[in-house]
């Protein structure tokens, strides 16, 4: 076998990397060390040949082809046997492309500089966008960067009250900055990559590409009047008031409490003694009464019986204001600790409930956050190494989100949307589904490793979007050791779509974006430094000729047969 792909690991991105490698069309060649049945039966009856060894051993590798392999993926869950593994096999064929999967982020630049491999790729950091995504809307695919801005793909069916102003293609880009990477008709087996001068249908389904802000303009929900920017009534502010007033109240020692209840009871006694046994006025008796409070002589033509009233009123009134300065020192201190800390309140409503502080939950955070979105971070471990980063960023609740209670205090009811993304799937689905039940208008985005289990989810259970990390990043892997130059892929259908960015080169030095669509499946989203709105197909700006050093952006489409799974006798 010579032009082959080599992936080493099949456990759950792996398998999910030889099947869509497979599904290209692409022959592959799997080095497992273990797998389960299911799934070596699967890939065998599609052609795959699965070699059960050590990759990092010489003669593995030779079994398997290194020598006049196409590319090799190292994805095993461990980073030094992926990085032995591409050393190895760049050792044994120089040039050949490797893509390493890297749990370490903080490896992946150096290696892909000083090792000189193609690409080094976190799952965690290909997963995180398409959470970010799905838990800010129902439509949206994905999520990448392009020039340092937020970019999303999402499909949408043309409706009159959204696109009602958009008869082609071209009028969609033209007028809300969206471009058109393909286009679904009901009716129609085949998705088309529609031309700028192509009429829009009612019951279209468009697959989209812009920026974030603009695609919110167009297909979100309008901010209600009752925005929280607002400010609220003088008679909410008020009883807002008390209630945090009552809240530090419930927070201190009952000692502390009685003590305080004590010294209200015992100043109005005290002046009423003062006022009748010394006939004073109440203002006289009132400022006798602070003054003796303080320890200070306020009376001393009295009797031996006010006297030694007048000693226990002394010593008490000193240790319940000790109490009352502890309380104020104790709320003052506290605020600013808890600022300087990361003790920021939670949002009253708007908000993102993130669980699970682990690699893709705290990613998700911080996508959340660089987009200016509130959130609230959930973890069950306090001691979590992401949770100490996030402190000074986002509000944090620590404890089991399955219990209502960590949830009411993530104010999950008046939340827009729950992302659950800890490393459990049993605990994922209790989050979805115990948020469901408290708040049925948010979002709901669990992660689940099984993607078929994830399907079933979505279709049973009513949570809003189930996602398999493994699914997400997979694609990504396959276009990266295909093709050099790769920002993100996904699928959309039955068919990958892969983002480009990189010089026109010699192959398509010379031609224009729209002989490239016709002929290749090839369209050139980006150039100029800006979104290649088109006008009409023969654009002089948008469709003049491609230089060979010029940078683009360019979305590449290739077909995919029917995945392993969706073959009943097969599915994994």
């Amino acid at each position: 076998m010579a032009g082959h792909s080599i992936v080493c690991g099949m456990g759950d991105v792996g398998y999910r990397i030889a099947e869509l490698l497979q599904r290209l069309g692409e022959p592959v060649v799997v080095i497992t060390e273990q797998v389960l049945d299911d799934r070596k039966l699967a890939a065998e009856a599609f052609g795959v040949r699965v070699i059960q060894g050590d990759a990092r051993s010489d003669r593995i590798l030779r079994e398997a082809g290194v020598e006049s392999a196409k590319t090799l993926i190292a994805a095993t869950d461990k980073d030094l046997v992926n990085i032995e593994v591409a050393l190895d096999g760049r050792r044994m064929q120089p040039g050949l492309p490797v893509v390493v999967r890297l749990f370490d982020q903080m490896l992946t630049r150096q290696l892909e500089t000083s090792l000189d491999i193609r690409r080094a790729l976190g799952m965690a950091a290909l997963a995180a966008p398409s959470f970010t995504a799905k838990a800010l809307g129902d439509g949206l695919l994905a999520g990448l960067t392009v020039k340092e801005l937020p970019y999303v793909v999402g499909r949408q069916i043309v409706e009159d009250d959204r696109l009602a102003n958009c008869a082609t293609v071209g009028d969609v880009a033209r007028r809300h900055r969206l471009l058109s990477l393909m286009r679904e008709r009901p009716g129609e087996e085949r998705a088309s990559l529609p031309g700028p001068d192509e009429p829009l249908r009612s019951g279209d389904r468009l697959s989209l590409l812009g920026r974030k802000e603009d695609w919110d303009a167009l297909f979100s929900s309008p901010k209600p009047a009752s925005a929280s920017d607002e400010k609220p009534p003088l008679r909410r502010r008020i009883a807002r008031f008390f209630q945090r007033g009552a809240a530090l109240w419930l927070d201190q020692p009952r000692a502390l409490r009685a003590l305080f209840v004590a010294l209200c009871l015992l100043i109005p006694v005290t002046v009423l003694i003062f006022h009748y046994y010394f006939a004073l006025s109440l203002a006289d008796s009132l400022f006798f009464s602070i003054i003796t409070l303080h320890g200070e002589i306020g009376l001393t033509d009295s009797g031996p019986q006010i006297k030694m009233y007048e000693i226990v009123l002394m010593v008490l009134g000193s240790v319940t204001l000790a109490t009352v300065y502890s309380m104020l020192t104790d709320f003052l201190v506290g605020s600013r600790l808890r600022k300087i800390l990361g003790g920021q309140a939670i949002p009253r409503s708007g908000h993102i409930v993130v669980v699970g502080l682990g690699r893709v939950g705290f990613r998700v955070v911080n996508e959340l956050t660089e987009l200016g979105v509130p959130v609230v971070a959930v973890d069950v471990d306090e001691n979590s190494s992401f949770l100490s980063s996030l402190r000074t960023k986002v509000p944090l609740v620590v404890g089991d989100a399955r219990i209502e209670e960590t949830l009411v205090r993530a104010n999950l009811s008046k939340a827009r949307a729950v992302v659950a993304a800890t490393d459990d799937d049993a605990v994922n689905l209790g989050v979805g589904i115990a948020a469901k039940r408290m708040n049925p208008q948010a979002r709901t985005v669990v992660r689940l490793f099984d993607a078929g289990f994830a399907r079933k989810v979505e279709s049973s259970l009513g949570i809003d979007a189930a996602l398999s990390a493994s699914r997400i990043a997979a694609p990504t892997f396959v276009a990266a050791a295909l093709y050099p130059d790769v920002v993100k892929a996904f699928i959309v259908r039955d068919r990958l779509f892969i983002l480009l960015w990189r010089p026109a080169g010699p192959e398509w030095a010379g031609a224009r974006p729209s002989a490239l669509r016709a002929e290749q499946e090839i369209q050139i989203l980006w150039r100029d430094g800006a979104l290649a709105t088109p006008g009409r197909a023969d654009d002089t700006q948008i469709d003049r000729p491609l230089a060979a050093d010029e940078n683009v952006l360019a979305g590449l489409w290739r077909r995919l047969t029917p995945a392993w799974a969706e073959t009943p006798s097969m599915a994994p």
